[in-house]
């Protein structure tokens, strides 16, 4: 009984042993199978050459030197008159008259303002009778040495006499004189300061004239473009005149010595004539300067220019490929930049679709601009 019981259980485990293995064994044959079918297919060739890219559309324009480049750049300037004089009374007196009127156009010479001489016009008689008498004297003295009938000292004395009293008439005359107040120059009477019957000092300031027949542009130059002026260069200034704008040339006529330490800017004038009184101090107007002219100068649009981590560059087309060219720029004008080095003229410059390209890469050139 116990042997029947012995190999029933033996039996037991070895149909549970092949349940649980006989999957796990089919699924390995498979495995093996499907392996040995795929090690049996062809295999694709490994040197199956790339899709070529297809060409990029670009835009392209013939590189064209210019004979000459003016390098050129504008600035904002203020005008201010050529000269501005205040006028002072030179001796005290009351204002008897005043003899134009504020606004007045004024010469050189022009009688101003007349100060009352009633106190020193008496002063100017008395020295002209001494200068008389002393001149007499001095006379007499001079034939009484000739006639040794008096010393020489006697003739030295009247000489002297003489001497301080024509001083003494030019001292007197010279203030009589200057009662008369006169523009010192052609201008424009901008102020009267005083009134007629006021009574003023010596120094005190009677008028202001204002030399704008020539004005003064001032501008405010960068120091790194300064040392590219002169004295008497031509300058082209752009002004508003009643709405309309006009160019007017003038010349440099004065640059500083001392920049501002601020702005690192050197102040410069430039003179212009101004005779038809169209500008006025204070206006606010633009100035070309002219740095150099360039020879031969290559312009390109910035926009074809690719900036690279060190260096610029840009795309020519050389029969239906595109090449790289490694560029020098220089100075910028507007939405076009100075080649100085990199390519010449009858290049095929790619302006457009540059940007989508690499060396050696053929192109489609769908239009060319002139």
């Amino acid at each position: 009984m116990s042997n029947l019981t012995s190999v029933t259980g033996k039996n037991k485990i070895g149909r549970g042993w092949l349940r649980r293995n006989i999957p796990k064994a089919v699924i390995i044959l498979i495995a093996i199978a499907v392996l040995t079918v795929i090690a049996k297919l062809p295999q694709r060739k490994q040197d199956t050459p790339p899709a070529e890219a297809p060409p990029v559309n670009v835009t392209v324009m013939p590189v064209i030197a210019q004979s000459q480049l003016a390098d050129t750049f504008n600035l904002p300037a203020v005008i201010e008159p050529n000269r501005v004089v205040i006028v002072s009374a030179e001796v005290e007196g009351r204002i008897e008259r005043i003899l134009l009127k504020e606004g007045d156009s004024v010469k050189s010479g022009d009688l101003l303002i007349q100060i009352n001489a009633d106190l020193i016009r008496p002063l100017f008689e008395i020295a002209q009778e001494q200068v008389k008498r002393d001149q007499i004297e001095f006379e007499r003295m001079d034939n009484l040495v000739k006639d040794n009938a008096t010393p020489q000292r006697d003739l030295d004395d009247a000489r002297t006499k003489l001497n301080i009293s024509k001083a003494n008439l030019n001292e007197v005359s010279a203030r009589l004189e200057r009662t008369s107040i006169y523009s010192p120059t052609a201008g424009q009477l901008n102020d009267i300061i005083v009134e007629e019957g006021e009574y003023v000092q010596v120094g005190a300031p009677v008028a202001e004239v204002v030399d704008n027949d020539t004005i003064k542009v001032l501008v405010d130059v960068p120091e790194r473009d300064i040392s590219f002026f002169s004295v008497g260069q031509t300058v082209e200034v752009f002004v508003n005149v009643k709405g309309n704008d006009t160019s007017m040339a003038g010349k440099i006529s004065f640059i500083s010595e001392l920049a501002d330490l601020q702005t690192r800017s050197t102040r410069m004038e430039i003179s212009l004539d101004n005779k038809k009184r169209l500008l006025r101090s204070g206006q606010i107007v633009l100035v070309r300067l002219t740095r150099q002219i360039i020879e031969d100068a290559i312009m390109i649009p910035l926009l074809a220019v690719i900036p690279m981590e060190d260096s610029k560059t840009v795309y020519v087309v050389n029969s239906d490929q595109a090449h790289r060219r490694q560029v020098e720029i220089g100075v910028i004008k507007g939405d076009d930049v100075l080649v100085k080095s990199g390519l010449k003229p009858g290049d095929r410059l790619i302006i457009a679709g540059h940007r989508f390209v690499a060396p050696g890469q053929k192109v489609n050139v769908v239009s060319e601009k002139k």
